[in-house]
């Protein structure tokens, strides 16, 4: 039987699923993380249309692990639980009986902030998708110390106990923002950990750092879903806050890679040789948060940079 999956896992490799994020829905006070209703149902409809299967993140987990295929797969990850989501996204995957994976921010929940939904609300989703973890107080992690990030952790694990009864395996990173520091924290709690990082999901995807594709706005969803993964290893020189070298191994055949960091923009065509890459930007960090973004085609892989 393990001869058998090893010859087939080359084809599987091939078939690749998607995963998306929202955040609000409707809620056009926030153009940068909302998504109107109308753009959500063009979306499901086209996935309707075209076969696509809808499941939950926690389903998908359990194909990766399982070594099954992935075609066709599409997963919706919503985070923060915003009440714009409970009053004009919901009733959009009941009517399309999409199930999805709602990331809870405990504190605002608890506190009953306006923007967000209330617990009970929070479990009433859950006869239609599942929980996942989110933080308790939505901190930027990377800019907290061990010790806090613990605390942070633990208190939303309590929460989840007293409020659900129990605790998700599942885990999303406030704001996207991580890094390595972050990440063996996060790992000690919770073995499955999605990101915000673009790209496209196999069977070689980290389970600690899984890939989702951002819809806000107006997206070509048919687009998004060509996405394929590229696999490669980037390695990322620094002094500081200044980038010197972005190197890396790239296990696909390609001939060279397109590559992208936050605020320097767009460098095309360096070559690949041999299987690696590198590119000496000596670029000065301008934001907290920043992504590098290696490309071919439609394959990519990305990774997060946090500014000291």
């Amino acid at each position: 039987m393990k001869k058998l999956i090893l010859f087939f896992l080359p084809l599987l490799l091939l078939a690749e699923a998607h995963i998306f994020v929202l955040h609000r829905i409707d809620d056009f006070r926030h153009p940068y993380t909302n998504t109107s209703s109308k753009e959500l149902k063009k979306y499901f409809d086209f996935l309707k249309k075209n076969n696509y299967k809808v499941v939950k993140l926690s389903t998908l987990i359990k194909l990766i692990k399982e070594k099954k295929t992935l075609k066709k797969i599409v997963v919706f990850t919503v985070d923060d639980n915003y009440k714009s989501f409970y009053k004009n996204g919901l009733p959009l995957f009941i009517k399309y009986n999409f199930p999805f994976t709602l990331f809870v921010y405990g504190k605002a929940t608890t506190y009953k902030w306006g923007d967000y939904m209330s617990w009970d609300e929070v479990k009433e989703c859950t006869k239609f998708g599942e929980l996942a973890v989110h933080s308790w107080a939505h901190p930027h992690l990377p800019s907290l110390s061990d010790e806090e990030i613990e605390k942070d952790t633990k208190k939303i694990i309590n929460v989840f106990k007293k409020y659900i009864g129990f605790i998700p395996d599942i885990y999303s990173y406030p704001y996207g923002e991580y890094d390595e520091r972050v990440k063996n924290i996060i790992k000690k709690f919770f073995p499955y950990i999605v990101n915000q990082n673009p790209g496209a999901i196999d069977l070689t995807t980290p389970l600690d750092d899984i890939d989702r594709i951002a819809l806000t706005g107006k997206v070509n969803i048919e687009k998004k879903l060509k996405i394929k993964r590229l696999h490669a290893d980037i390695e990322i020189v620094r002094d500081k806050n200044k980038i010197l070298q972005i190197k890396g191994k790239v296990y696909d055949k390609i001939p060279y890679i397109n590559l992208y960091l936050t605020k320097m923009g767009w460098v095309y065509k360096i070559p690949v040789k041999d299987g690696f890459f590198s590119f000496k930007p000596n670029f000065e960090l301008k934001k907290y948060r920043n992504r590098v973004i290696i490309k071919y085609n439609y394959k990519i892989i990305s990774k997060m940079i946090i500014k000291y």
